[in-house]
């Protein structure tokens, strides 16, 4: 079995913190409700959990990414007859024009230096009648006291709404950004300028975040706590960690 470690930027079930898991899963099982009897296509899956999800409601699935290993990781992980991966560059999509009636893309706009050549190509391979839903952390909203290493840039939701615009414009598509929030928490603009605030004096001060201060950033090996759960919304979306966008052809 083909072996893959969580590093910090990759989401590999069972070996990421348990609130990161909760946070990926969420997302996942939000989609699902959108997905049924859908050809899906997974951009940028990973290690293929979030593919293997999604079996459950769409009539196939087939995951891409760049990283040959997550996709042999993949292969082997999870088997099902609607379900296949395939390893490329979600840059140069290797897929029909209109060949998907729905695609998916978490967590991935971040990583690429070229997001506009990803979101061209998820256009082309979706069908004009199709649904899209993409998300990204909100750049607005600090979650560490250091930059992410991995992130290439980070969209706060107006820049993030004005992107996909170029590529799914409103006279042929429809789209809602909405937030994803922990429930049960709650969120005001106040207390995220002041968090914002706690975290930038924390990083100026070189105090590491207490999740990378153990080596290996694995995860700990304390008693599971309860996941968080998570619900999303429009309400106030500007002040979730996390974007989602749901985009749908408008075509007849």
């Amino acid at each position: 079995m083909t072996k893959i470690e969580f590093t910090g930027e990759r989401f590999v079930p069972d070996k990421s913190p348990p609130r990161l898991e909760a946070e990926h899963r969420s997302r996942y099982e939000f989609a699902g409700r959108f997905m049924e009897g859908q050809r899906v296509l997974d951009i940028g899956c990973g290690e293929g959990y979030g593919s293997y999800m999604m079996i459950a409601f769409a009539r196939s699935v087939v995951g891409v990414d760049i990283n040959e290993r997550a996709i042999r990781h993949a292969k082997e992980m999870y088997e099902s007859t609607n379900l296949s991966f395939t390893a490329a560059d979600v840059a140069s999509l290797p897929f029909s024009d209109g060949e998907f009636t729905a695609c998916v893309c978490f967590e991935v706009i971040e990583h690429i230096e070229n997001p506009d050549a990803m979101l061209s190509e998820a256009r082309r391979v979706l069908d004009p009648k199709g649904i899209f839903i993409v998300s990204t952390p909100n750049g607005a909203v600090r979650v560490s006291s250091r930059p992410n290493p991995f992130h290439a840039r980070e969209f706060n939701l107006k820049g993030f709404r004005q992107l996909l615009e170029k590529y799914f414009p409103s006279d042929e598509w429809s789209m809602e950004i909405l937030g994803q929030f922990q429930k049960g928490k709650a969120y005001s603009k106040s207390g995220v300028m002041l968090m914002n605030m706690y975290l930038g004096l924390k990083g100026s001060l070189g105090i590491r975040p207490r999740e990378e201060s153990s080596a290996g950033l694995s995860r700990p090996s304390e008693p599971k706590k309860p996941v968080s759960q998570y619900e999303f919304a429009s309400t106030q979306a500007e002040l979730a960690e996390y974007l989602i966008a749901v985009i749908q052809g408008r075509r007849q």
